[in-house]
């Protein structure tokens, strides 16, 4: 996959840890473990309910409960593009907060239930909610991928996640983005340049010629530590 800019400008880390340290810095073997997403955001369990009010609030049970109700909506919508900018549109509603503010860590990747428990997060959280939303509705993991890329924004460059999804094998993406609340194709993001990019499958890096995979996700620790959080809040 390839975004429409090439970029050289020094470059800053922004709203999480850097790009590398985020994606690949931590590649460590271990074997892949399939990961079911059924029964996750669209089932609205009790026991998962209480233990996120007991964290958060009494307001996190019922964001859980919103959600999986938005989710089916989401869910009837027969036209694929638009689903997925339905679902864009409900992780977007959440705020935008940094983890030093929200998990006292420099680099913390929340679990879709806590996202949506809190109702806030960074960019990284909006993304993968996103994704695990899409493929709880049965979206194939070709069709999307949790992108890292380098955000121009005044003058600078920042590190940015964003998910990208593809109509078709080949086909131009369409990005999911927080900070840009319009659903557009990759073309139409020149302030994005995609570095790194993953999915249930894959990792891949991207370069000049074309993205050259790395191996599986399962090598991401972030990655790892992710699923077995959530596998926690299935228990």
């Amino acid at each position: 996959m390839r975004f429409a800019s090439t970029l050289s400008m020094p470059f800053r880390p922004p709203c999480a840890r850097s790009v590398i340290a985020c994606v690949a810095m931590a590649l460590m073997a271990a074997q892949s473990v399939a990961f079911s997403y059924q029964g996750y955001l669209l089932v609205v369990r009790a026991e998962l309910q209480q233990r996120m009010e007991a964290r958060f609030g009494s307001k996190a049970g019922p964001r859980l409960a919103e959600l999986a109700e938005a989710l089916t909506a989401a869910a009837q919508i027969t036209d694929e593009a638009a689903r997925v900018e339905r679902i864009n549109v409900i992780a977007n509603r959440a705020r935008y907060a940094t983890d030093p503010v929200l998990w006292q860590s420099e680099d913390y990747w929340a679990t879709p239930a806590e996202f949506t428990a809190i109702a806030a997060g960074d960019c990284e959280d909006y993304a993968l909610a996103k994704y695990f939303a899409l493929r709880e509705l049965g979206m194939p993991a070709d069709k999307l991928r949790i992108t890292y890329v380098r955000l121009l924004r005044q003058g600078r460059l920042e590190n940015h996640m964003v998910l990208a999804y593809y109509p078709e094998a080949g086909a131009e993406p369409w990005v999911l983005d927080n900070l840009e609340k319009r659903f557009l194709p990759a073309r139409e993001r020149t302030d994005l340049t995609p570095v790194y990019s993953f999915n249930d499958d894959r990792v891949w890096k991207v370069q000049g010629g074309g993205d050259r995979e790395l191996g599986s996700p399962q090598q991401l620790r972030k990655w790892r530590e992710l699923l077995d959080r959530v596998r926690g809040e299935l228990q």
